[in-house]
């Protein structure tokens, strides 16, 4: 049973990580900054950050 729970306490707090990561990198994208250093800088693949941005856009829409 400890095993369990130490795996959903990880699972937990890399979601928690993640979401952190998006939160910054969409901020960064708000304030005009290039997708590559969002990347380099949050340790993220470009891909993801744009991923990010374009479902953030079309949320916001």
């Amino acid at each position: 049973m400890c095993h369990e729970m130490e795996k959903i306490y990880r699972e937990g707090m890399e979601s928690g990580e993640l979401k952190a990561k998006k939160e910054t990198a969409l901020s960064m994208a708000e304030e005009g900054m290039d997708v590559k250093k969002i990347a380099r800088l949050g340790k993220v693949s470009e891909d993801d950050i744009q991923k990010w941005i374009d479902e953030n856009m079309c949320v916001a829409k």
